[in-house]
């Protein structure tokens, strides 16, 4: 045997076990012993001894009055660790990287900073988009899909606040130039939250299209921009095109890491 797969060797009975915990995770409810068995492969009598361990452990309770297994207070304790310990930005890198290399377009990440939306992180493609667009960018939150996916989700007050301040700001990219009623700006951004995608077209310059898409965390909160550019004579822009379903494909599994449920 190598010496990897001797570094790799475990402890079997842990493995079985933890199958019951995937089972408790998965169902997201509490399960009769049974129940838990079954989907757990293994029969009860096999399971009960794993689950009075759990229990003892705190990862496992059991109701005194049905008698239902569900996890325990610890393993509530291990999940919000985990929870906190996860940087957003640090686990999209990769994925937008993968992003780009299957739309083959230029993707960037923006996360709400001081100025508001704030590109963090740009993937370019083999076809660089020729916009002013940088780490450290701050972008327009009504003439850029990254601002609409944001302005969709952040309190109205806030970005209200920082459309009166961009007009005319030629430090915001693809600022606003002209104010917007809010009956406009509410049919906006209610299509974002119907679609869980912001697009815009010919913008921030003309000949250029992008989709963007929200990310959440466990608190339902957006932590994520994932915004894809390009050239409007390479981009699919159907909302039910390939690159609006790779992206949005691509938040969710992002949302879904980071805790994030529907």
């Amino acid at each position: 045997m190598s010496e990897h797969a001797k570094s790799r060797r475990g402890i079997q009975s842990i493995e079985v076990g933890g199958q019951l915990l995937n089972v408790l995770v998965e169902q997201a409810t509490p399960m009769t012993l049974g129940d838990l068995a079954r989907l757990g492969g293994m029969p009860a009598s096999k399971a009960h001894p794993y689950l009075v361990s759990f229990c003892n452990l705190g990862i496992v309770e059991q109701d005194p009055v049905t008698g239902h297994y569900g996890l325990g207070p610890f393993a509530i304790q291990m999940g919000l660790v985990s929870l906190q310990q996860l940087s957003p930005v640090r686990l999209a890198i990769p994925e937008i990287t993968k992003l780009a290399d299957a739309t083959n377009q230029t993707v960037a990440l923006a996360v709400w900073g001081t100025h508001g939306p704030t590109v963090t992180y740009i993937v370019e493609s083999n076809y660089p988009v020729h916009i002013a667009m940088r780490a450290g960018s701050v972008m327009s939150i009504l003439g850029t899909a990254t601002g609409l996916a944001f302005a969709a989700y952040m309190p109205p007050k806030l970005i209200q606040k920082l459309i009166e301040h961009e007009l005319g700001d030629s430090l915001v990219l693809g600022q606003t130039k002209t104010p917007i009623s809010q009956k406009t700006l509410e049919a906006k951004l209610n299509e974002v939250r119907s679609r869980k995608l912001a697009r815009v077209q010919n913008q921030p310059i003309p000949g250029i299209n992008a989709f963007s898409a929200p990310v959440f965390n466990h608190m339902h909160a957006m932590v994520l921009a994932i915004t894809v550019t390009g050239a409007s004579t390479t981009f699919d822009s159907d909302w039910e095109g390939s690159i609006a379903t790779k992206l949005k494909a691509c938040a969710n599994r992002l949302s879904h890491v980071l805790g994030y449920t529907s």
